[in-house]
């Protein structure tokens, strides 16, 4: 029987605040979201146990060390800066702490599993502020980030062509997926990484890719799991959580 993979998913918190203006008059209103209601839904569908840090809470409640971090199978990251989990409340105060980025590539390099969706803050992100070019996440990561701004805007909507349908994390998903695509995150794929789907209509740049790292594995996704780059059109199709939940067995060597 296959043990009962644990996960841990962070990212997908949203704060946001609008300004109103009324002549001399003005007012705010806050608001909070959170988006990673379909990847958990995922995870739940798939059986997995989880937990879930929503990005306001990532700075204070990421795990500090690569040890902590093996009490998962696999560490899912969606659109969380790296600011984020480098720079604490501890930190701000000037006390040190370990370099959780540091500690993930030596928690993946031991055999842990680590996933990155894209986002405005994976990756470079927008306005490159995403900041994981030249970390230790780039490290483990099956590409190479890019200087500067990542995103490809493609309001037009695509849909990823399938090059390795051959792949485990493909078992059971159809080779002409039901769901576009409207923004990702440009990367390069590594030399020793595999390529399993790219995006045809922007100079094939990869779009799901995956290897092994030392004793564990990654996978990159150049798209969100949630809005706005993944559309409810991939996100409600009937694979969606069969393929976000063959995307964690991979990574957790079940697959």
């Amino acid at each position: 029987m296959a043990k009962k993979i644990k996960v841990l998913f962070a990212g997908e918190g949203i704060y946001s605040l609008t300004k109103i203006y009324k002549g001399w008059d003005e007012f705010a209103i806050g608001k909070y979201f959170e988006h990673g209601h379909y990847l958990i839904k995922a995870l739940k569908d798939n059986g997995f146990d989880y937990d879930y840090i929503p990005t306001t809470k990532v700075a204070e409640e990421f795990p500090w060390t690569a040890d902590e971090m093996k009490g998962y199978d696999v560490i899912v990251v969606s659109d969380v800066g790296s600011s984020t989990l480098l720079i604490s409340e501890k930190c701000y105060a000037g006390e040190r702490t370990p370099n959780r980025l540091i500690e993930m590539e030596k928690y993946v390099s031991g055999g842990g599993g680590f996933v990155m969706f894209g986002g405005y803050l994976s990756y470079s992100g927008i306005h490159g502020k995403g900041m994981y070019r030249r970390t230790a996440v780039e490290k483990l990561l099956p590409v190479t980030l890019e200087i500067g701004d990542d995103r490809v805007e493609c309001p037009e909507g695509v849909i990823p062509k399938v090059i390795r349908q051959d792949h485990p994390i493909l078992t059971g998903i159809p080779e002409k997926w039901g769901g576009w695509f409207v923004s990702y995150n440009r990367l390069t794929a590594k030399k020793q990484a595999t390529v399993i789907a790219q995006i045809a209509e922007y100079e094939n740049d990869p779009f799901l890719v995956a290897w092994d790292y030392g004793k564990g594995r990654s996978v990159a996704s150049a798209a969100d799991c949630a809005h706005h780059g993944a559309t409810p059109s991939f996100l409600e199709w009937e694979y969606t959580s069969k393929y976000f939940g063959n995307i964690v067995k991979w990574c957790a060597r079940e697959l």
